[in-house]
């Protein structure tokens, strides 16, 4: 195709695409954000990716979607750890009261995920705060200081994260917590200019056991962070270290609190007009304004036919016009864009030797053999008559009278087992084939799938006796054993 016509080709298919394009010209609104951080919220703020994870890992996950049901939890009688993650509502102080006497018991560990002041009651019971002065790194690679990495050390474990806006956690001299994440030397925060490292992952346990994680930023638990594996960052691998420090085996309840978030804000509103239409309608008045001819064009064609002495409506000679203009149109294109004759692209390959597989006579004319039932039938009742000599030489017995202790013997209980389905059924099979059986129950539906499980569960079983059908450099040869015992 020369480039001319390819160019216009291009254009042709562009031309249609715009007017097919479900693109629109608007605008859209939202009531501000993005979403918040809640455990079901699918947006690129929201932990729903967090929650999956949970569930996926293996942990048992409750959602407790009201402080009823939070209270429940952390006052019952068993372990849980208690899960908050970015909360838009301060905890209630019977969250706190309850929180605190669970950790104290060592029955309530937990993962909390605050930036700001508002929780600075429910951080203090593990004697943390959180000054909610955001933290800026100089030595970060993001474009935004505020955006930097940190490396975590939990037990034996070190994983790197991406903290995005957080603020500096301090703690008390009382707390059992120490930090496990910081900063880089040269940080700074809004409140303070002073260089040094701030710690923004804190965790420790309890005297009685329980263990708690503090992440002063909720961003690594988010959408749209959880994933994020660029620069030596696995992100999913920083938050499960955290998971796995405050729930080592998966024995405790994961209760994820879903009460201290604020309602989900309406969708976005949007509106425009759609542009493909918008381009039909201004090719169609282009056109129409090129030549009035075309608005009396029916009424035209009907006084054309009405001088041959024939009486068409203007509707129906619109129509024999149309039909000869598109036959028209179709003749010109193709002859323009398809010169080639008229030819069949889905012709078959042409038949070659895909690939070569070596194989005995006997084989090839057992193939031959087995493509029917008849065939399949005839092959089995020669696999058994072979099988039972070879069976009848070395256990001195047939199929049908060797015992299972006789078989356990040489080739243990469960080869044993097999190996007595596997006679009891080429018995059946035999009895079918001479005559003595006329019908099969269960019946057979696929017979080469059956000839080739049987032949397959034969040649297993005179492995264990050193017996190959196909024959090795360690096994004795079916055939030469057959041929063998014929001769004596």
């Amino acid at each position: 195709m020369k480039l001319r016509q390819f160019v216009s080709v291009l254009g042709v298919v562009a031309l249609v695409a715009v007017i097919y394009s479900p693109s629109s010209i608007g605008f859209s609104a939202s009531p501000g954000g993005d979403g918040g951080t809640g455990p079901f919220d699918t947006s690129a703020s929201g932990t729903s990716m967090f929650l999956s994870y949970l569930h996926q890992a293996g942990y048992p996950v409750v959602v407790a979607n009201d402080t009823g049901e939070v209270m429940t939890y952390l006052l019952g009688q068993q372990r849980i750890v208690y899960v908050l993650v970015g909360p838009d509502y301060q905890a209630t102080q019977l969250e706190v009261s309850a929180v605190r006497g669970g950790f104290a018991a060592g029955r309530v560990s937990a993962l909390i995920a605050e930036g700001n002041t508002t929780n600075d009651d429910l951080l203090g019971v593990f004697g943390a705060q959180s000054t909610g002065a955001s933290i800026t790194d100089p030595t970060s690679t993001f474009q935004d200081r505020r955006v930097f990495t940190v490396e975590m050390a939990l037990g034996s474990a070190t994983e790197v994260g991406v903290i995005d806006i957080a603020s500096p956690i301090v703690l008390l001299g009382s707390s059992t917590l120490q930090p496990v994440a910081q900063t880089s030397a040269l940080s700074v925060d809004a409140q303070s200019d002073a260089l040094g490292p701030r710690a923004v992952v804190a965790a420790g346990p309890s005297s009685t056991g329980a263990r708690a994680v503090v992440v002063s930023d909720s961003g690594p638990f988010t959408n749209f962070l959880f994933n994020y594996t660029q620069g030596g960052v696995d992100e999913k691998a920083f938050v499960s270290a955290m998971v796995s420090y405050v729930d080592p085996g998966k024995g405790a309840t994961v209760v994820v609190d879903n009460s201290e978030y604020a309602p989900a804000k309406p969708p976005k509103v949007q509106a425009g007009l759609p542009i493909g239409p918008l381009v039909a309608y201004g090719m169609e008045q282009s056109l129409s304004s090129l030549n009035g001819f075309y608005s009396s064009f029916p009424s035209q064609i009907s006084q054309f036919f009405q001088g041959f002495g024939v009486d068409v409506s203007p509707g129906a000679a619109t129509a024999v016009v149309a039909l000869i203009l598109l036959l028209s149109v179709y003749a010109a294109i193709t002859r323009w864009f398809a010169p080639e004759k008229r030819g069949n692209d889905d012709q078959p390959v042409p038949g070659v030797e895909r690939k070569i597989v070596a194989q005995s006579r006997e084989r090839a004319e057992f193939l031959q053999t087995a493509r029917s039932k008849s065939g399949y039938v005839r092959a089995l009742a020669q696999l058994y008559e072979v099988l039972d000599s070879i069976v009848v030489g070395e256990f001195g017995a047939g199929m049908a009278s060797v015992g299972e202790a006789a078989l356990a013997s040489r080739v243990g209980a469960d080869e044993a087992r097999r190996a007595k389905r596997l006679f009891l059924n080429l018995s059946r099979l035999h009895e079918y084939a001479i005559g003595e059986r006329r019908f099969l129950l269960p019946p057979v539906l696929r017979w080469r799938a059956l000839a080739s499980r049987t032949t397959k569960e034969a040649e297993a079983f005179l492995n264990t006796l050193g017996i190959t059908i196909g024959g090795g450099e360690s096994a004795r040869k079916m055939e030469y054993l057959v041929k063998e015992r014929v001769r004596a």
